[in-house]
């Protein structure tokens, strides 16, 4: 699921992703609460960041719109909000932070 970055797939979901592993949606969801603590959105969503980070860390010509789909966000204002929830910054104010 991340090797191939299935996140980046906006549509990705529970189902998805327990087809993709082989299992069922049950077993995936209950793996996810129990062992790692977070439900299924969160966890993607925690990936998308993540990518989200690389991308601002590495790309300069993208604009923080398109840089938020290119992380499997469907719209600015998810991404945004989610960007600042996790780390506290603006993706611009974590771009301007990690360029200095």
């Amino acid at each position: 699921m991340v090797e191939k970055e299935l996140f980046l797939n906006p549509n990705f979901n529970l189902e998805e992703a327990a087809k993709e592993l082989n299992i069922t949606k049950h077993l995936l969801s209950q793996y996810v609460n129990e062992v790692l603590g977070k439900s299924f959105s969160n966890l993607i969503k925690e990936y998308r960041i993540e990518k989200a980070k690389k991308l601002l860390e590495t790309e300069k010509n993208l604009t923080l719109e398109s840089l938020g789909y290119d992380s499997g966000f469907n719209s600015k204002s998810t991404f945004f909000t989610a960007f600042k929830k996790t780390t506290g910054l603006t993706p611009a104010e974590y771009q301007k932070s990690y360029s200095k």
